[in-house]
């Protein structure tokens, strides 16, 4: 039986380090509503984005299952939600492509206020935090140090939340930032926005044939180019009707973990993956009795659902590091 290995990988060590340096360009506008920097990406050739219309849209698919029945999927995706997708989309493709610039965009405003308050509650007669820099070089026991660096810490961790990214250690160098899609985030975030159509879905004979044709509804998506530095919602995917593997498995997983939501789904991928990462596997599991082939993950047995059988044989006889991260 194949085994994964699971590597939970840490918060990069060098990361105070790369937005010190960072800090003589100035950076202040909030991502999630920076048209600039949306024009931005736009305009690089480097980045694969979402189509940047707005406009509500609805689905309506229809297909023949294995056992000759005709079935049909429909759903409307108001402006709103579509907003808010296309804001996540950039988000998370301006964060994987420049992610101490991201980063150092939401942490520089936040900083100076609780710099601002620090000193404000500082006595005259105790040391006070002249800058950001300062408070970076300058790391002491003064209760006035104590207080930015807790500050530091919270919004660091709240930074990662907004941006939907996932800290990672880099294959080539430690010292060198890497991020991921929170992938768990994402899954929690859009799946209720998917309900509809797993409703539609799970009207079948049983869970295991709703799975199915939730496979291969998911599947029958064109593919588009895998690219590590953008990442498009799940809303996105359904609006520009292409994806790649990542997005395809996160969107299988939103739809399965409410047709099957007692068992757990892992996405397994390489460990050596930066950004959006690339090959991706979803399993769940093989309690569940859906079929396909065997991987073990924690001592589980897990069933491989989505992604391709012969790039997982070949990870799986050179011994690649996996990393196997729990959607729920």
């Amino acid at each position: 039986m194949p085994h994964s290995s699971l590597c939970k990988a840490p918060l990069w060590s060098s990361i105070a380090t790369s937005i010190m340096m960072f800090l003589s360009i100035p950076v202040m506008a909030s991502l999630s509503s920076d048209t600039d920097e949306r024009n931005k990406l736009s305009s690089s050739k480097q980045i694969s984005l979402p189509n940047s219309e707005t406009n509500s849209f609805s689905i309506n698919w229809q297909w023949t299952d294995r056992e000759g029945k005709d079935l049909k999927v429909k759903s409307f995706f108001d402006t709103e939600l579509v907003e808010t997708s296309l804001q996540d989309s950039y988000k998370l493709s301006f964060s994987l492509s420049n992610p101490i610039k991201a980063i150092h965009t939401y942490l520089t405003p936040r900083l100076e206020f609780a710099i601002e308050r620090i000193n404000f509650y500082t006595p005259d007669d105790q040391d006070k935090i002249t800058d950001i820099r300062y408070a970076f070089t300058n790391k002491a026991d003064s209760n006035a140090s104590q207080l930015f660096w807790q500050a530091y810490n919270q919004y660091q961790n709240d930074a990662f939340y907004h941006l939907k990214i996932s800290p990672c250690v880099h294959p080539d160098n430690k010292e060198l930032p890497c991020v991921r899609p929170n992938y768990s985030q994402l899954f929690y975030e859009y799946r209720a926005y998917l309900k509809d159509i797993a409703t539609q879905l799970a009207k079948q004979q049983s869970f295991i044939t709703a799975v199915d044709n939730a496979r291969h509804w998911v599947y029958a998506i064109p593919d588009r180019e895998e690219h590590d530095n953008s990442f498009f919602s799940p809303i996105s995917v359904l609006k520009t009707n292409e994806a790649d593997s990542d997005e395809k498995a996160l969107l299988l997983a939103t739809l399965i973990s409410q047709l099957a939501p007692k068992y757990e789904l892992f996405m397994l991928y390489p460990s050596n993956s930066i950004g959006s990462v690339s090959p991706v596997w979803l399993t769940i599991d093989s309690k569940s009795g859906i079929e396909g082939q065997r991987i073990m993950i924690n001592q589980n047995q897990y069933t491989v659902i989505s992604g391709s059988k012969i790039k997982l044989d070949k990870m799986l006889s050179s011994n690649t590091e996996l990393i196997s991260e729990s959607l729920y």
